[in-house]
């Protein structure tokens, strides 16, 4: 179950999952929206999903356009839109981190 406002670490997802979930979580809240992490959707856990926006964010560190377009796929649910940000070459600072995942908010 994916509490409202409430930041979710998945079992198996690596650190700089986490950071990356972490700041964007962060910067929605930041914003006032109403946001879920690890929200359960018929395929699987989608990393974060805005409320407020009625969009659903995976942070993907894969670089394959392949791979995006089946999560996009996998995650489709009515009334949502899909935001896939790809992390691959997100930079390693805390602040640079956030100013590279904000470019991906939906601001509704």
């Amino acid at each position: 179950m994916s509490w409202p406002n409430h930041l979710t670490k998945f079992c198996n997802e690596s650190y700089r999952h986490f950071m990356a979930k972490s700041c964007l979580f962060y910067l929605l809240r930041k914003m006032g929206h109403d946001v879920r992490t690890e929200w359960t959707v018929p395929n699987g856990y989608v990393d974060v999903v805005d409320m407020t926006t009625m969009t659903m964010y995976e942070i993907e560190f894969a670089s394959s356009l392949n791979v995006r377009n089946r999560k996009i796929e996998q995650y489709r649910q009515p009334g949502f839109e899909i935001i896939i940000i790809p992390c691959s070459k997100m930079p390693d600072d805390i602040d640079a981190m956030a100013e590279y995942i904000e470019q991906y908010i939906v601001l509704g």
